[in-house]
């Protein structure tokens, strides 16, 4: 379905999950109002939200980077399985490898649609926050996976390295023995939306969205958990030049362990940005706009340096 904005022409549809009941998977590509030309030097975003949202929460950014780059911009976004306009369970997955087989196979749907014209030029930048970072990097240092086109840039906003609440080993291997009946057990959520953000209004917003889950399963948590176990092993991995943005107040995600997954990365890749009174959602926080225009000068930095 192609619908039209302000800023955007926006192109939308579904594919299947790779969870076993083929549950579908939502996805839009925010596109410029005039036609791509073939032979244009073009910046691909590929974002990807956090827990319990879904890709609406970020339209800030996206009218942002519209904004600056005009009509050289595509925005890719898909909504993680059991969020937003994806199918499943609201707030569950079966395993972590559902996100990623699922998130692999959207950069091969992106693959086909915009990467087969060998005349235009694309600059891949991946942007992604706390939850949505931890698939992103489970899927990218997966060597099993092959990604299909060069990624030339991260950003990863305060990600999930390590939630900020960490369960009793002997409770962890409790929940991680669940029956499936008890899997789907929800609980509620350990923050709320004050302490995402000091901004009122978008606070309010995350409340009063009926697309945003106020609690998960107990298999999402477990599952999570469960992936970013031994995750510093993996910064050798990304040889890709990164951006960090990193919270001082975060209340959702540990943000000195994502620190020390920072430090074993080759510091040429590795830029960080600290905002030490700011909570988890960086990207809807009061300083959003100073954190676009950062976002929006790494991505003008990885053009000049292709």
């Amino acid at each position: 379905m192609v619908k039209t904005s302000a800023l955007h022409k926006i192109e939308d549809g579904v594919f299947p999950s790779s969870f076993r009941d083929n549950s579908h998977i939502y996805y839009k590509h925010y596109l410029p109002l005039k036609k791509l030309a073939s032979k244009k030097k073009i910046v691909h975003v590929i974002f990807q939200h956090g827990m319990i949202e879904y890709h609406r929460r970020h339209d800030d950014l996206f009218d942002a980077l519209r904004c600056h780059f005009g009509g050289e911009v595509i925005i890719s976004v898909m909504d993680l399985f059991g969020h937003g306009l994806s199918g499943g369970h609201r707030g569950y997955i079966d395993k972590f490898e559902t996100f990623t087989k699922d998130y692999l196979n959207f950069l091969e749907h992106c693959n086909k649609k915009f990467y087969q014209e060998k005349s235009r030029e694309i600059t891949t930048v991946m942007i992604s926050h706390s939850l949505g970072s931890l698939v992103v990097l489970r899927t990218m240092t997966n060597q099993e996976y092959k990604i299909p086109f060069r990624v030339d840039s991260f950003i990863f906003s305060n990600p999930c390295i390590k939630p900020k609440i960490a369960l009793p080993k002997t409770v962890f291997q409790f929940l991680s023995n669940l029956p499936d009946a008890l899997s789907l057990v929800r609980v509620p959520l350990i923050y709320n939306a004050y302490d995402l953000s000091h901004d009122k209004e978008k606070a309010i917003s995350f409340l009063h969205d009926h697309l945003i889950s106020k609690s998960i399963t107990i298999q999402l948590g477990v599952e999570t958990a469960n992936a970013t176990k031994k995750i510093n092993t993996l910064s050798y991995f990304i040889q890709t030049p990164s951006l960090f943005l990193i919270s001082g107040d975060d209340r959702v995600v540990d943000a000195e362990k994502t620190k020390l997954f920072i430090s074993g990365m080759d510091k040429k890749f590795v830029r960080t940005l600290n905002y030490p009174k700011m909570r988890h959602d960086i990207l809807n926080e009061t300083c959003r706009k100073d954190v676009f225009k950062e976002i929006i000068k790494f991505i003008g930095d990885t053009r000049k340096r292709l």
